[in-house]
Formats: structure tokens, C-alpha cells, sequence
């Protein structure tokens, strides 16, 4: 009888190990955060920001840089020239300021990295190239160098039918930076390219 015992309560035990085991290999692997994946693993982080906000974007190196908007002012497309053949009305300019510990940038013009969006319409960074202040604030170009630990202030321009919006900051990695743009001209940093919004800068 001891023996039958024995024999018994090890095949119950075996039994519970092999379910066990069974448990482990069929169970779904964990999911893993996107923090811990890195930059554009799981998913954007596509929170609307207000005009002041920061957030952390990647630069082309891999290595994050913070990126502020300041400032956004809106002004007549055609204030120097009524000819031009523009799709918005409204030459949108938005100040930034870039900081970054190692230094770097964020992108070029041709890879599409900011754009706007409205509630039926959207445009592009990239395609605007008529700006009432074109030529006057290349100093301020947002594919810029960023210097260590130095602050970079940076002006776009987007050509827009309305006013407001969210402007859209990408970069290489699949980050992504959303504002939330007032109707009127809100903060500080846009003045180097409005104040030529009806003069010449030379």
C-alpha cells in the first residue's frame, strides 16, 4: 500500500510540473513599454501641447533635444506680392527654441518634417517658399545646428488657409510634437520674421 502511495503521489506531482510548464510556453509574452523600446517603438505620443509647452524629440543622431514653441503670428500671404500662386491666405510663422545636452539636428527641409493641419485642410513646411519674410530669417532655419547646451531659436513658416490649427513636429525616429495654435498672435520669438512682413530685409 505505502508503495501504491508513493507511486501515486509522484505522478500527481509530475503532472503538476507538466502543466506548469505547459502554463509557461503558452502564455503571451509580456508587452513591452514604449519608453523601453526607444524612440518611435510603440506608437507616437500624440498629445496636444500649448504654445510654451516642451517636448522631447530625437535628433538624426539618436539622441534627444528638446524643443519649445514660443511664439506663433499670423499675416497676410500676399502682403508684398498679389501674384503668387499660394493655397492659403495666411503666412503662418512659429517660433521655436532647441536645446540639446550632445548637440545636433533634427532634420533638412526635404524630409517633411513639420506640417499643419486644420479642420478641412492641411499643409506642408517643405512647400511654402514665398513668405512675406523669405530671405530674412535664414539664421533662424529650424535645420539648423544645435550647439551643446546652447540654446537654438528657430522660425517656420507655413502657408495656411485659416487661422489655428495644430502644427506637427516630426522626427526621424517616428516622434512626433503636437501644438495647439490660437487665432491670434500668441508669445514671444516671431518678430525677426514679421517685422518684414511688408518691408524688404536688405
Amino acid at each position: 500500500m505505502k508503495k501504491a502511495a508513493t507511486t501515486t503521489a509522484l505522478a500527481a506531482i509530475f503532472a503538476a510540473a507538466g502543466c506548469a510548464n505547459s502554463a509557461e510556453t503558452t502564455d503571451p509574452k509580456p508587452r513591452t513599454s514604449a519608453a523601453e523600446l526607444g524612440p518611435g517603438a510603440d506608437g507616437r505620443d500624440s498629445t496636444t501641447r500649448s504654445i510654451g509647452e516642451t517636448v522631447t524629440l530625437t535628433d538624426q543622431d539618436g539622441h534627444p533635444m528638446q524643443v519649445t514653441g514660443t511664439g506663433i503670428a499670423c499675416r497676410d500671404a500676399y502682403a508684398k506680392d498679389k501674384t503668387l500662386p499660394l493655397k492659403g491666405k495666411y503666412a503662418l510663422a512659429i517660433a521655436f527654441t532647441m536645446k540639446s545636452k550632445t548637440g545636433g539636428m533634427l532634420g533638412s527641409q526635404m524630409d517633411n518634417v513639420i506640417k499643419w493641419e486644420g479642420a478641412s485642410a492641411t499643409a506642408e513646411g517643405r512647400d511654402y517658399a514665398d513668405a512675406p519674410w523669405q530671405g530674412c530669417v535664414d539664421t533662424y532655419t529650424p535645420y539648423g545646428t544645435v550647439e551643446p547646451n546652447q540654446e537654438y531659436k528657430a522660425i517656420t513658416d507655413v502657408n495656411v488657409p485659416a487661422k489655428g490649427g495644430t502644427l506637427i513636429f516630426d522626427d526621424a525616429y517616428g516622434g512626433e510634437a503636437r501644438w495647439e495654435l490660437p487665432t491670434e498672435d500668441t508669445g514671444t520669438g516671431t518678430e525677426p520674421a514679421t517685422k518684414f512682413a511688408t518691408r524688404a530685409c536688405w
